[in-house]
């Protein structure tokens, strides 16, 4: 079996020079380890060259006991602000690197990226990457503007992922408050004021409890039936309270009288649906032997958050970490950290 980190983040700044748009931004050297991003004039991120550098990732995989990286792209410098033409040429040029960079490279899933504003020119990529560049995976911040992913604004992407069976890997941006307003933990910059770190700290789960929810209750799980989705950062021990919950809910009354008003029949259990969502779990909860046991045929996969420093990142030591935990089984250990990422990622079926 080979371990997967499903969640490591990728920023090649040369792809940067491909970009022709005047104000794609500039990239300035700090010192021989780190660079900063600057767009406008604002400091958007500071990289370090892991970032991109092929080897220096496989010399952290060796030692973190990893063989295969998925490659997300890093979320603050591809937000949803740009406008179209910008967005556009940004996910052109860096889908085309990507797949140029990592095409002879077997230790690495590269993960597409589209500027979901422009809902045509993001079909129009999606298909290109996957139909000419062969990338099995594309990432989104979330939903956009007023939008969750359930919208149906969203549903010709998710024609186009669901026909190919790509999985669509959902990494919001737990800092950039102005930007994602569809978020529900976001809509109101002052929620977490003063306190803005708990963003991070318990806005994954909550955004990602309340997105499934809708993708499940809107229709838009049985209307693409192979459509799958990955969550990442926000933990997984929210899980079987989640699938519970919904269950019970469709057997109260106000339920029937929901589905009598709106006409919306769901064709299965809601946590029959968790067959298809997959959640990145981090590798120091307690409770993931629970968690595993609870959720059955669970869907449970891993990520280190390489190379970011945040409290959620566990590399270089996550591999370790799991297979420490008490009372989680040798055989959930190995669908954790590798066979149920190898599903995700597999077309076949």
């Amino acid at each position: 079996m080979q371990t997967i980190d499903c969640d490591t983040h990728y920023w090649p700044i040369a792809f940067l020079d491909e970009v022709a748009h005047a104000a794609k931004g500039r990239i300035d050297k700090i010192d021989d380890h780190t660079v900063a991003f600057y767009r406008d004039d604002r400091l958007i991120h500071r990289f370090k060259t892991t970032r991109w550098d092929l080897d220096q990732r496989k010399q952290a995989m060796d030692s973190e006991g990893f063989d295969i990286q998925v490659l997300i792209p890093d979320n603050r410098p591809f937000l949803y602000e740009l406008d179209n033409d910008l967005g556009n040429a940004m996910a052109r040029a860096f889908n085309d690197f990507s797949a140029a960079a990592l095409k002879n490279e077997d230790r690495f899933i590269p993960v597409s990226w589209v500027y979901l504003p422009d809902m045509k020119g993001a079909v129009q990529e999606l298909t290109r990457t996957i139909e000419d560049l062969g990338i099995r995976a594309v990432k989104v911040t979330g939903g956009y503007a007023d939008r969750d992913l359930d919208d149906e604004a969203m549903w010709p992407l998710f024609e186009v992922a669901n026909h190919h069976r790509v999985p669509i890997l959902v990494h919001p941006a737990a800092r950039a408050f102005e930007d994602q307003p569809a978020h529900p933990w976001l809509i109101g910059a002052d929620r977490f004021a003063p306190m803005r770190f708990l963003s991070s700290a318990i806005g994954f789960p909550m955004t990602y409890m309340h997105t499934i929810t809708r993708l499940i209750f809107s229709g838009t799980m049985d209307k693409f039936p192979d459509l799958k989705f990955a969550f990442f950062e926000g933990g997984c021990g929210w899980v079987p309270f989640l699938m519970t919950q919904l269950d019970m809910e469709t057997e109260h009354r106000s339920f029937a009288e929901w589905v009598k008003k709106s006409g919306k029949k769901l064709e299965r259990k809601p946590s029959e649906y968790f067959d298809r969502f997959f959640v990145s779990a981090i590798s120091y909860e307690p409770y993931l032997a629970d968690t595993a046991r609870q959720w059955k045929d669970h869907r449970i996969i891993i990520g280190s958050d390489f190379d970011h420093a945040d409290p959620i990142a566990t590399w270089p030591h996550t591999v370790t970490d799991l297979r420490k935990l008490p009372g989680l089984s040798a055989s959930d250990q190995d669908r954790i950290l590798g066979l149920n990422a190898n599903e995700l990622f597999s077309r076949a079926g």
